[in-house]
């Protein structure tokens, strides 16, 4: 008798709990409020990730696969600035949508069950979770992250290796001989053209510093340009790259002064850089030579959602009347006490 008394209490029970669901589920569907709905979660994509890491081991002069390495690097920053960070900046705003949604459209509203007040609040903690810098939706950014510094320091310690820094002795390559093509005379015999080859050769080795600064678009102003070392085949300017002037100055202005003249152009510089205004003007002039002298002027001034802050500074040099105008990009992040070179 109690057994059975007791199993039509239960019965009751659950009864009373079913209509009590229905009616909320009715209310929910009434006129007067419908549960707002969760949004998507944003979706990160790493197909467009550059596999540029190891394309500098099919090149075999040393500085032309310091140049690859540093197109690589630039390719890395403009993936990490135009995908990752952008990424992070939308997973907080999802976040900040979902705190919106429960606090002004379900907390207190008197027209939610308690019911359904707590099953929203529930599935909106648990997507709130998956957002967090560990959760779920984050794992793929998490992994692009730890694969984006990897192969930066990678990439940097094969700038080094290739260019002679950071303990790295200075590779030796020697340049491979010019084919010599022989040519017909007038009666059809083969003359030979060596000569003339070599007297070419002399004539572009001239100024090989600044020949090679320009084939690489100025070496010295690259994305990793800014560690010092020495620059093996490009004569004096290695140690200047040793000085630091390689985190300052592009190669092609720096390879056509002295370095008195340099140590004057980079005052120039961080002259600006500090003064951090658009405008911002510093000359210089040689202090051994007549007729030689330049400027830098900041154009531009950008702040990246990183908190990395960037100025774009247009050096002049003007050598016995030849104007070269080169615009450099330089940046430092949070707690770096100077700008140095980046593009």
């Amino acid at each position: 008798m109690k057994l059975h008394y007791f199993i039509m209490t239960m019965l009751l029970g659950m009864s009373i709990s079913l209509q009590t669901a229905l009616a909320q589920e009715r209310n929910l569907q009434g006129d007067v409020m419908v549960v707002p709905v969760l949004p998507d979660a944003p979706i990160l994509s790493t197909d467009d990730y550059p596999e540029c890491r190891e394309d500098w081991q099919k090149i075999e002069a040393p500085f032309e696969r310091a140049n690859d390495i540093n197109r690589c690097t630039e390719l890395l920053d403009r993936f990490y600035d135009g995908k990752l960070l952008p990424f992070a900046d939308q997973m907080i705003a999802h976040q900040t949508e979902l705190s919106r949604l429960y606090s002004e459209e379900v907390a207190g509203n008197p027209t939610l069950t308690p019911a359904v007040h707590d099953d929203f609040y529930a599935r909106m903690r648990a997507e709130f979770s998956k957002s967090e810098p560990n959760g779920e939706y984050m794992s793929d950014y998490q992994a692009a992250v730890a694969r984006y510094g990897a192969d930066r320091e990678y990439l940097q310690d094969r700038f080094c290796f290739n260019t002679g820094c950071n303990g790295y002795p200075v590779p030796e390559y020697t340049p491979p001989e010019p084919v010599q093509i022989a040519a017909n005379d007038d009666d059809g015999n083969k003359k030979d053209k060596s000569k003339k080859g070599k007297k070419s050769k002399k004539k572009k080795t001239a100024n090989k510093g600044c020949g090679r600064a320009r084939k690489r678009g100025g070496f010295l102003g690259s994305v990793l340009g800014g560690v010092a070392g020495q620059a093996a085949g490009l004569d004096g300017i290695g140690s200047l790259l040793a000085a630091g002037v390689g985190g300052i100055l592009v190669g092609e202005i720096a390879c056509q002064l002295t370095k008195e003249e340099q140590e004057e152009a980079v005052k120039a510089t961080k002259k600006v850089t500090e003064a951090e205004a658009v405008g911002a003007t510093a000359e210089w002039k040689s202090p051994t030579r007549e007729g030689v002298s330049g400027s830098s002027t900041v154009t531009a001034l950008a702040s990246r959602p990183n908190g990395r802050k960037c100025m774009t500074i247009t050096d002049i040099a003007i050598i016995d009347g030849e104007e070269t105008r080169i615009e450099k990009q330089m940046c430092k992040s949070r707690g770096d006490k100077a700008y140095v070179l980046e593009a």
